[in-house]
């Protein structure tokens, strides 16, 4: 069983979350949270049991790449969510999307990419909570915990030290509907 952490955002809304427990398992923890967003309560899965359903549709989770979100968006319905996978590539239409669709118990499962030592990395992280008024942006990250950023595609998330990433969202997308 998933031991989920509450969290807290700045406007006094309460997250489920959890931390990954190794570099490549972003998406198989970002797929528990999403499960305890939406059904509001700990999974009873865990990253392992993700990853067991993982390798039942193409494209698996593997130690060394981690995951594909078309891969996710198939075990996301495989535990019981239902999930639609879109890819969104201007930064415009990818802001309005997430303001339109991600609501209560409705979160979306989003791709990041950044640059280390000359190799690109992915990232999967949760957004939780869109406001468009501010154009902020709720994010569960299973690496670097709450974070509230605006002005997405581009995502910078506070953590602790100086080697701060810069992500950018390829658009990749699983809404849950």
């Amino acid at each position: 069983m998933a031991r989920m952490t509450i969290v807290t955002d700045t406007r006094g809304a309460r997250w489920r979350t959890c931390r990954q427990s190794t570099q490549t398992t972003c998406g198989p923890a970002c797929c528990l949270i999403m499960w305890a967003n939406v059904r509001d309560r700990d999974p009873e899965a865990d990253e392992g049991g993700v990853i067991a359903l993982s390798r039942m549709f193409d494209k698996p989770w593997n130690a060394q790449k981690g995951a594909e979100i078309g891969n996710l968006t198939r075990v996301l319905r495989q535990m019981g969510l239902n999930a639609v996978q879109e890819t969104i590539t201007d930064g415009g239409q990818f802001r309005t999307a997430l303001h339109r669709r991600v609501q209560p118990r409705r979160p979306a499962l989003a791709f990041a990419e950044w640059e280390v030592a000359s190799t690109v990395v992915g990232h999967f992280v949760v957004i939780a909570h869109a406001d468009a008024a501010l154009d902020r942006f709720t994010v569960l990250d299973p690496a670097h915990g709450l974070q509230q950023p605006t002005g997405l595609p581009f995502y910078y998330p506070v953590v602790d030290g100086d080697d701060q990433p810069a992500l950018k969202f390829t658009g990749a997308l699983a809404f849950v509907t």
